[in-house]
């Protein structure tokens, strides 16, 4: 096939995939290029020591915060599939309000309802093989104490991406959650959507093709008409899909718009990268009075109205060799499996409200720049403080005591907003299609795209961006 395609997708994770596999499957001749590689099956990806220890498959490149300190994103992983390969296979649909504007927390609107999305939530939720589990024994055991004792905690099954035969596989059971699946137990990117049209004869998938920049029309800049790698080759298609996340999407944009004048001419360009969301995440572990033998424990998520923009949910499987990960080196063995044995995990997640000065970077020829505070989402910080220590308390009278550590600047994965989605110009980088403002043939397809973060993993909601955009797209002559 030549080098002049359809569609050029930029990116294999949620967005890009479900867009892909919508295009193909329309007959469109649409090219992949991963800037990564397939991921081993030789369960590598399925070990404490090689994944969280060793950081194997995290990416290498260091980054820098607000104060010019180094730091490299453990959330961010360049891969066939994504994210995707690694996250904990939590899909939740956004609800409605989270789709309105609420200024007193800081959160932006999208530029259309939940039910503008609710047949591509269907779909995804189908393909993704979203399943509820019952709660095992002894969760179900802490749940029912912590309910007792205040009922304005209500818990709810949460939907998981996994298939049903996954809970017959302990190895795969207890290594999901932040681990890639070998068996393909997982609903992610690669496995429902590219294994899927992979072998089409309109589709073709390039790996370890990093792109640079794009190739736009003589003396017309604003009209994208294919992109250059960073090895030379090019590639020309009609329509050109980004779809690198939240933190590298914005990068590519803001380097081609200062290389090309557009920064100074196109209105949107003063909002790209800006607006970052990645949630305020906490991990909470406590110690129980039994040792462990649940197995998948991922299978609840925790609302209450007094913190209307947070959840709680449990986490998957912890032990002695997870733990040892985030504890001092000199921590003997036989302690962190003995603590590991009645280790018990939850997420405690906060929908972050958008600031215009929570940005990421590109800061070309050096290191890329991630600008996010606390200090500029008050409301969102003070909300995530007062529901951990609501959350502790319930636990405490509950007979669990423990400690909760906020997941740090490098704990990007689920980054949102740098390229949101709008009706004005001026106020966002996108239109409701994803089609950049004041630019003809490009178009956006991952988290960077949305303008509120919801109090829920983003995941599901980007595969069902992903798959509407196909949908559009693929009706354009």
């Amino acid at each position: 096939m030549s080098d002049n395609w359809d569609v050029i997708v930029i990116g294999s994770g949620a967005g890009g995939a479900s867009a892909a596999y919508k295009l193909v499957k329309a007959g469109k001749r649409v090219l992949m290029l991963e800037k990564g590689h397939r991921l081993p099956r030789d369960a590598s990806t399925l070990s404490t020591e090689i994944v969280f220890k060793e950081g194997r498959f995290y990416t290498t490149v260091e980054w820098q915060d607000g104060r010019g300190e180094p730091f490299k994103p453990t959330g961010e992983h360049y891969n066939l599939g994504g994210k995707t390969k690694w996250y904990g296979a939590a899909l939740l649909r956004f609800s409605a309000h989270e789709f309105e504007a609420d200024p007193a927390f800081q959160c932006l609107s999208w530029p259309f309802g939940l039910s503008e999305l609710e047949a591509q939530y269907a779909e995804a939720e189908r393909m993704l093989h979203v399943n509820h589990f019952k709660n095992e024994p002894e969760l179900q055991s802490v749940i029912d104490k912590i309910i007792k004792h205040d009922p304005d905690w209500r818990v709810e099954p949460l939907p998981l991406g996994l298939k049903p035969e996954i809970v017959n596989d302990p190895e795969e059971a207890k290594h999901f959650d932040g681990y890639a699946s070998v068996a393909g137990y997982k609903g992610d990117a690669e496995e429902c959507f590219i294994n899927l049209i992979e072998n089409e004869p309109n589709f073709r998938l390039l790996l370890d093709k990093e792109v640079e920049t794009f190739l736009h029309a003589d003396n017309a800049p604003e009209a994208i008409e294919g992109v250059v790698c960073t090895d030379g080759s090019a590639f020309r298609g009609g329509t050109i899909i980004l779809s690198c996340g939240a933190m590298t999407s914005p990068r590519l944009l803001e380097d081609y718009f200062a290389a090309t004048g557009l920064a100074g001419k196109l209105p949107c360009a003063a909002l790209i990268g800006r607006n970052f969301r990645m949630h305020i995440n906490s991990a909470l572990i406590v110690f129980s009075f039994f040792k462990d033998h649940d197995v998948l424990r991922k299978t609840a998520i925790f609302y209450n109205d007094r913190h209307p923009h947070s959840t709680v949910q449990c986490l998957g499987w912890i032990d002695g060799d997870l733990l040892a990960t985030q504890l001092p080196a000199v921590t003997p063995e036989f302690v962190t499996s003995l603590i590991g044995k009645r280790a018990l995990g939850f997420f405690v997640t906060t929908e972050d409200g958008s600031s215009l000065d929570n940005r990421v970077i590109s800061n070309r020829g050096g290191r890329p720049i991630l600008d996010y505070e606390f200090g500029r989402i008050k409301h969102s910080y003070d909300e995530h403080k007062a529901c951990i220590r609501d959350f502790e308390r319930a636990l405490l009278f509950a007979g669990f005591a423990g400690a909760s550590q906020w997941t740090g600047l490098a704990g990007t994965a689920h980054a949102v907003g740098t390229l949101v989605t709008g009706d004005d110009p001026a106020t966002s980088v996108v239109d409701a299609h994803g089609k950049v403002h004041g630019m003809t043939g490009l178009y956006i397809s991952d988290g960077s795209v949305l303008p509120r973060t919801s109090r829920v993993n983003p995941a599901l909601t980007i595969y069902a961006w992903g798959l509407r955009l196909g949908e559009k797209l693929a009706s354009m002559n």
